[in-house]
């Protein structure tokens, strides 16, 4: 089986992907969305401070901006790999469980400070809408663990 951080990666990427769904436009290319690189590797080779995170797959993010990914992949995969890996079931309520933790996880990394109002509460006090974006890591983290393991 693959390395776990290759395992990560992929997972960090899919979030992005997932992410940049909601701004495709007609001509295949996404809203932008400009904003500051904190990279100073990333900023000398690309000679500017600002890049398009809608428009940049997540390769090739600056550091900064690959960030809340790499660490919402690190809590998913690592909540459901050794489940997986041990062939556990994972039900529904598990999942619910998982979730939970993601969205406290990414509260205490300081999304407060850039998330919305209705996203800076428990996850019982969360829409459906919202807790299903918490779901779907989990999920996601499923399917690419599980990929990696038919390969």
């Amino acid at each position: 089986m693959k390395q776990k951080s290759e395992i990560i990666q992929k997972v960090a990427s899919t979030f992005h992907e997932e992410w940049r769904k909601n701004r495709l436009q007609e001509d295949w290319t996404y809203k932008p969305m400009i904003e500051k690189s904190k990279d100073k590797t990333w900023t000398k080779i690309h000679w500017t401070d600002t890049v398009d995170i809608a428009n940049t797959d997540f390769e090739d993010l600056p550091d900064n901006w690959k960030y809340e990914n790499n660490e919402a992949a690190k809590v998913a995969v690592d909540l459901v790999y050794e489940k997986i890996l041990n062939l556990e079931k994972i039900t529904t309520e598990t999942i619910e469980e998982m979730s939970n933790i993601v969205h406290e996880k990414r509260l205490e990394r300081n999304w407060i400070a850039w998330s919305f109002e209705n996203q800076r509460v428990s996850y019982e006090d969360l829409s459906e809408e919202e807790k299903e974006k918490d779901r779907l890591q989990i999920k996601t983290a499923i399917e690419v663990i599980n990929s990696y393991i038919k390969k």
